[in-house]
């Protein structure tokens, strides 16, 4: 199962950043870098950690929250699934994503 998770997480990453590089109208998201994706066990929630310019970060991390309706119809369209992850993102100022290889340390339970 956790194969399945990395690689669906892999490819989610991948899209995410075509999609915010390529297909997006808003300029300041081509700056923006998609470190990696950790995924629920149950696939319903995508916490996405960006690295974005430094000046920048707050407003750009604010159109990403607002843009996510878009970012997901352009994720469906691509990826077939029966349903698609809520996506949340996270500024990753110091690259811990990228430094951990994407394995992050499992969420704390509330």
């Amino acid at each position: 199962m956790a194969y399945r998770l990395e690689k669906f997480a892999s490819t989610l990453r991948q899209a995410l950043g075509e999609i915010l590089a390529r297909e997006s109208l808003n300029p300041g998201f081509k700056r923006v870098s998609v470190l990696g994706v950790r995924l629920s066990r149950d696939l319903k929630r995508a916490t996405v950690f960006v690295a974005l310019p430094p000046g920048d970060a707050p407003a750009l991390l604010e159109q990403l929250l607002r843009s996510r309706g878009f970012i997901k119809k352009q994720l469906e369209r691509r990826m077939i699934l029966r349903a698609m992850p809520e996506i949340e993102f996270v500024e990753d100022a110091f690259g811990a994503a990228a430094d951990e290889g994407l394995r992050l340390p499992p969420r704390e339970k509330p």
